[in-house]
């Protein structure tokens, strides 16, 4: 009876040691946070990746374009060959839109990273390469730190300066590659019969839209309104209090001067040329 209730104990503690020491590997040590990458964690703590699904992640290509668009990665890296030595060059990939003379490209990413580069150092080394559920930057010839995750806005700067704001020549790249404010605008009610239990929900839907503050763009002048020239040469005049938050962007692949404010319609489009006032 001795002997079994001996090797019985023995049993119990071998489990409770193997259960204790399993749980201390489960729990990070310094060592082991030092060396683990976000991807790791994620992967760790529950973010499944579906590879037979495909993912929509866009990227912009604003500035100086013939026209601003976006792709989406999984057109750009089609499902299933995400696989080592799948890439496109930045040359390429522009090509792809008709611009093939520039002076810099600025490479934003969703975490907030930002990186400039002149034509001067682009080479075929510059590319871009499936990244989880995106795409990211590398470039052998430039450090590390540049290698961008998660790319979200290409923005050109051509050599070309079709705007004028306040007499200064400039252009949509030199302006989104400059101080940029996001305003929300567009904003409506959104209104629905939910079809769990017949009551009726309310909600906002609106559009974030980031761009050239004109109030920065203005900082040095003094000015009660401004004159907007368009594309055709209809100017419109606007009071400095319809400018709050007003910012130069692109809308469907024209310069616009965006009212936060206003809808739609009291937008200007194909902005050439912005003229401060003083009454």
């Amino acid at each position: 009876m001795n002997q079994r209730l001996l090797l019985a104990l023995v049993l119990v503690l071998g489990i409770v040691l193997g259960v204790a020491a399993s749980s201390w590997r489960a729990f990070p040590t310094n060592d082991m946070i030092a060396r683990a990458s976000c991807a790791a964690c994620h992967d760790v703590h529950g973010a499944l990746e579906y590879v037979d699904i495909p993912f929509q992640s866009q990227v912009w290509l604003l500035g100086d374009v013939p026209q601003a668009s976006y792709f989406l990665v999984a057109d750009l890296f089609p499902q299933g060959q995400e696989t080592q030595g799948t890439r496109i060059t930045l040359l390429d990939l522009l090509a792809r839109y008709g611009v093939d003379a520039f002076q810099s490209v600025a490479i934003e990413s969703l975490d907030g990273g930002y990186v400039v580069i002149e034509r001067q150092y682009i080479t075929a080394e510059t590319q871009f390469v499936p990244y989880a559920d995106g795409m990211r930057f590398k470039d052998e010839n430039q450090h590390e730190s540049t290698w961008l995750k998660g790319v979200r806005w290409i923005i050109v700067q051509g050599h070309e300066t079709p705007l004028t704001i306040a007499g200064e020549p400039t252009s949509m790249g030199r302006l989104l590659m400059g101080q940029r404010l996001t305003v929300v605008a567009q904003d409506s009610d959104a209104i629905y019969s939910s079809p769990l239990d017949g009551q009726i929900y309310r909600g906002q839907y609106a559009h974030t839209h980031s761009g050239a503050s004109l109030e920065h763009l203005l900082a040095d002048r003094a000015y009660t309104a401004v004159r907007v020239t368009d594309a055709r040469g209809a100017q419109t005049d606007l009071d400095r209090d319809q400018l709050a938050g007003a910012i130069l962007t692109d809308v469907q692949g024209a310069p616009t001067l965006l009212l936060p404010a206003d809808n739609r319609g009291a937008w200007v489009r194909d902005v050439v040329d912005i003229e401060p006032l003083q009454e």
